[in-house]
């Protein structure tokens, strides 16, 4: 993997206008560019034909001459440096970087079924609790990976949380993802927590803490927006709000969550989001939302 990305890097250099389009370079390197099947503040999604390997994959295109300096350095290069590195059954698998002179490419595994969001949204489509929780236990699982090797997502939502072509979860987009502790520190418990500056995300799936506008501990927001993924996917609606006034979500927020008596749920379901729904002293970790005793009870799938 080391050696095709250097290659790539050594030989993709866009020094001629006629090969500044980025399908042109998407070609050299086998991909056969289709739909665009995602948009970000920063970049698209192509689904593409990986022909070395006759398979579908995604392909994130981000402009450099798009971006800042300070974005780049700030989200870009720490989203290349972090895909490099992770391995789970529930985030997207990464294969490839590519890199020239206008633009980043990053190449990833596709996922057929379609986003959570995508899901949601969908009234034809039967949501059991049984199958949510499902879905719920696969991210959960692969957001105790990332906190457990001191990694944030800090932009958990429906949107980012995709279905292969077995119906399992995929986790994508680190765009906004930092490291929560220094490479090499071999006591990171002696450490104090890592705290964010920037507000990143969407506000309905933001923390009190985050709407702050102060600096936060992004670990025990991503449990938050965990909370909110399970809340919408078991209602059909968000917990709170999905206004973009910090002042007026943190008053929702204050008001408390409420469970609509018109859908049918656990009060083990509810009892877990209780935990996430509170004050950042008083939430619950990772570690712990994987102990409870939703994610451990029988549940007959429709």
């Amino acid at each position: 993997m080391v050696e095709t990305q250097a290659r790539l890097h050594a030989a993709l250099q866009e020094t001629h206008p006629r090969t500044s389009d980025p399908l042109n370079t998407l070609a050299k390197n086998g991909f056969i560019a289709m739909e665009t099947i995602g948009n970000g503040a920063f970049a698209i999604v192509k689904k593409a034909r990986w022909t070395k390997l006759n398979k579908a994959v995604a392909i994130k295109i981000m402009s450099k001459t798009q971006l800042s300096d300070n974005i780049v350095q700030k989200y870009v290069t720490r989203e290349l440096e972090l895909v490099r590195t992770l391995r789970h059954e529930h985030i997207i698998h990464f294969y490839e970087i590519i890199e020239t002179n206008m633009r980043f490419y990053i190449v990833m595994e596709y996922a057929e079924n379609g986003s959570l969001m995508q899901l949601v949204r969908d009234k034809e489509v039967t949501l059991t609790e049984a199958r949510v929780r499902r879905y719920c236990w696969q991210l959960v699982d692969a957001i105790h990976y990332l906190h457990a090797h001191f990694i944030a997502h800090r932009d958990i939502k429906l949107e980012n949380i995709v279905l292969d072509k077995k119906d399992r979860v995929k986790l994508i987009d680190f765009g906004f993802s930092c490291r929560t502790r220094q490479e090499g520190n071999d006591q990171p418990t002696l450490l104090r927590p890592y705290l964010a500056e920037s507000c990143c995300g969407s506000y309905a799936y933001a923390s009190p803490e985050l709407l702050c506008l102060k600096k936060y501990d992004p670990i025990p927001a991503d449990i938050w927006a965990t909370g909110v993924v399970i809340y919408t996917l078991l209602y059909r609606l968000l917990p709170f709000s999905s206004n973009n006034d910090a002042k007026i979500m943190r008053e929702i927020i204050g008001r408390g969550v409420h469970f609509h008596s018109k859908v049918t749920v656990t009060d083990e379901a509810k009892e877990l989001l209780k935990q996430i729904f509170v004050p950042v002293a008083l939430r619950i970790p990772v570690e712990i939302v994987k102990q409870s005793l939703w994610f451990h009870m029988e549940l007959a799938e429709e």
